[in-house]
């Protein structure tokens, strides 16, 4: 909801609408949201002939690479699982300056929240990087200033800059989009997170399971087959029951 949005005269897209870079190649593109979104978009633009890539930055966000010495990430993070939330954010906030050096001096300082605190109270996963560091250290992506809105032509950013990008993708606003199909069952929280995951039933919501809405640092594609296996199981206790 950007002040000026309906006036603006440039291309502006949500990048749920996003398919690939190759309408944008040799042009200057805006990306809003270093995210996992914004950094996968950004990084394919960079790489796929974008003339220009900048990324606008409100929340500086948590990096982590797919793998950490030869390892997969998903590994170290099952053992951060156990740890303290402070504890947990100086491991990974280590592990980032081992990969990834100082970033500051590319407009990435340290994220103001750790990757465990972010996931524990946003439910929000870490940015896995797949060169979108390396096109930023390269100068093929440049960070900016947040977006506060749009005049006409311009894109209005938070520093008092005004550029004029000739397409902008906004990789924000996602949510999770439940409240209007379940929310009317008390089976989520106040942020719209499912109150009970796998093969757990929610007690006013006999028979609905809820699978791909958990995170944490061991990875979301873990959780998702452990919650299928006990939600199979759940089902198949249910329909046992009733041919008894």
């Amino acid at each position: 909801d950007w002040p000026g949005r309906q006036g603006y005269a440039g291309e502006l897209i949500h990048s749920s609408a996003y398919r690939n870079p190759r309408p944008y190649r040799g042009r200057d593109v805006l990306v809003v949201g270093p995210n996992v979104t914004g950094t996968e978009v950004a990084n394919q633009l960079a790489r796929g002939g974008a003339a220009r890539v900048r990324v606008a930055c409100r929340t500086v966000p948590n990096l982590v690479a797919r793998k950490f010495l030869g390892v997969t990430v998903n590994a170290p993070g099952l053992a951060l699982n156990h740890l303290p939330l402070r504890v947990a954010d100086e491991v990974a906030w280590l592990m980032q300056r081992i990969l990834f050096g100082r970033l500051d001096r590319y407009g990435l300082p340290r994220s103001p929240e750790g990757v465990a605190t972010t996931m524990v109270r946003r439910q929000q996963a870490p940015a896995y990087d797949d060169g979108f560091v390396e096109e930023l250290r390269a100068g093929r992506i440049e960070i900016v200033a947040a977006v506060v809105g749009f005049d006409q032509s311009d894109v209005v950013l938070a520093d008092g800059a005004r550029i004029q990008p000739d397409a902008v993708i906004a990789a924000t606003g996602y949510r999770r989009g439940l409240d209007e199909l379940v929310g009317h069952l008390g089976v989520l929280d106040s942020n719209g997170v499912p109150l009970v995951s796998g093969g757990q039933e929610h007690p006013s919501a006999a028979g609905l399971f809820f699978i791909g809405y958990r995170v944490d640092l061991s990875g979301q594609l873990r959780l998702m087959r452990i919650d299928a296996r006990a939600i199979a199981k759940a089902v198949r206790r249910q329909r046992a029951a009733c041919d008894d």
